[in-house]
């Protein structure tokens, strides 16, 4: 920033449409660099999303014989209509393909699309809901994530197995649990994140759609449900040394682990299946380890706030509090009919 031409005191500011063209040069190297900062900086699944979104946008803009470029208004709502009523897309997904769009054509177009636009589509977006609402028709989308209750996640990790698969997945349930974790942050966890203590481990979050945040997993009662000693095992049995290598990582099918680390989809996958293999009918999914830890601290009475600074949640959640409604709605002071009748 310092050669950038500094403005002598009691001179005019110039103005934008003012700027020479140094400046306006210096700018666009800031512009860009900041850009590819930000890009490193953002999750690797948030990145994958937007590619995704851009795929959907560019395959639009084909159809109707639009360029990608022409984020207008009209071009926007008419993307909106067409996920909505001939993809039949879920109001959160197309949510966030008008949020991947406007960022993919700012940092890769330097098109800056106007607010009131990216506002007229989303107007429509919830006209669109409200409508399918008052008609009675199916929520769309895969809905909540089952909450993986304590004693669903005791009879999972049981079923886990002893060799190098069960060892991985056992721990992955119990740290992942004791975090509240998304799949990402679970496949984001370097060495270097999970840290020893006396009373069991720090796990630092880095990788978060949210502030990055500290969770201190204490040591269980029950050793076999146990998340610091889970973690040990496999750490050992994985002979994970280098603290810049991913926690959890990808086993070959002959039982050797590999230095790539899991992908979020697969983080969730594995969830998943340890939940089938368990004789669970209900899909658990990455999330429901992050719902379940949430909704079991409720019942057993913690304080909101004590919650929300393992789950990462801000004051006044909606997510938050629709975890806590799970528990909450049979609570002698939240429930009116308890004792009433």
């Amino acid at each position: 920033m310092t050669d950038l031409p500094l403005v002598p005191a009691g001179q005019r500011v110039p103005l934008p449409a003012e700027f020479d063209d140094r400046l306006r040069a210096r700018l666009a190297e800031l512009d860009e660099a900041s850009d590819v900062h930000a890009q490193g900086q953002r999750p690797v699944n948030t990145t994958r999303s937007y590619a995704a979104d851009w795929k959907t946008w560019t395959a639009f803009c084909e159809t109707f014989h639009i360029p990608p470029t022409a984020a207008t208004r009209g071009t926007l709502r008419a993307f909106v209509d067409f996920l909505w009523n001939r993809e039949k897309r879920a109001y959160a997904t197309i949510d966030r393909k008008l949020a991947g769009v406007t960022v993919t054509l700012r940092q890769q177009y330097r098109v800056v699309v106007d607010p009131t636009a990216t506002k007229a589509a989303r107007e429509l977006l919830k006209d669109y809901r409200k409508e399918a609402e008052e008609a009675e028709e199916p929520a769309r989308g895969r809905g909540k994530a089952p909450a993986m209750r304590l004693d669903d996640l005791r009879r999972i990790v049981a079923l886990c197995g002893t060799d190098i698969f069960g060892i991985r997945d056992r721990a992955m349930l119990l740290l992942g649990f004791s975090i509240a974790a998304r799949r990402a942050e679970l496949a984001g966890l370097r060495l270097r994140n999970i840290r020893d203590d006396a009373n069991g481990l720090l796990v630092d979050i880095r990788v978060s759609k949210t502030d990055p945040r500290t969770v201190p997993v204490p040591f269980a009662k029950d050793p076999d449900a146990c998340p610091v000693r889970a973690w040990k095992e496999w750490q050992t049995a994985a002979q994970i040394l280098d603290p810049n290598m991913h926690a959890f990582r990808r086993i070959h099918h002959t039982g050797s682990v590999q230095p790539q680390g899991l992908s979020p989809q697969r983080a969730g996958d594995l969830i998943t299946a340890a939940g089938l293999r368990a004789g669970f009918e209900e899909l658990f999914t990455g999330h429901s380890v992050r719902s379940g830890m949430a909704t079991e601290a409720r019942r057993k009475g913690k304080d909101r706030k004590a919650i929300a600074a393992i789950t990462g949640h801000k004051d006044g959640s909606k997510v938050l509090d629709g975890y806590m409604q799970i528990v909450d709605q049979w609570d002698e002071n939240d429930n009116a009919l308890i004792g009433l009748l």
